[in-house]
């Protein structure tokens, strides 16, 4: 198996240069290793969810530590199953007013091997903030609101609150 495996990675980087996103390698190697573990993911994606998701996380997540873009793959993968926002992870991202790189552009920043490879993990499960579901720089957010929730961690410039 172990052969196999090696063969599989080895012939995806050739074709990588010719055909392939290295993001979608890196989510393949990903997704292999979680499959030998048979980890089950909380909520499933398809490869444009995942891009998508990645690319907030390079938007929002910027010069954060690699438990920071972890982290704000979580709370949007949290609000996708708290019954209080859109149950599509599209419909979260897109809500109006719901994360300034929507509004600002940066949504469309390209995805890096670690945004991509941090989405797949707070998609399998992994989640630093338990269960937040609302996260801010508190030293640059001009809301208002945001600033009236109580929050319970932080993980570098960003805190997190359910």
């Amino acid at each position: 198996m172990d052969r196999c495996y090696k063969i599989l990675i080895v012939s995806l980087l050739v074709l990588q240069s010719i055909f392939v996103n290295t993001t979608q390698i890196y989510g393949l190697e990903y997704y292999l290793e979680k499959k030998n573990n048979k980890k089950e993911a909380v909520i499933n994606l398809n490869d444009e969810e995942i891009i998508l998701l990645s690319r907030l996380v390079a938007g929002e997540a910027r010069g954060e530590s690699y438990e920071g873009q972890v982290a704000v793959a979580a709370v949007v993968i949290n609000r996708v199953k708290d019954s209080r926002f859109p149950n599509t992870l599209e419909g979260v991202i897109y809500q109006k007013n719901a994360f300034s790189v929507v509004k600002n552009g940066a949504i469309n920043t390209e995805a890096t091997s670690s945004t991509y490879r941090a989405a797949q993990e707070a998609m399998y499960g992994k989640d630093p903030t338990n269960n937040a579901i609302y996260f801010w720089n508190p030293d640059i957010s001009t809301c208002k609101w945001i600033n009236t929730l109580n929050p319970h961690l932080r993980i570098g410039n960003h805190v997190f609150a359910k």
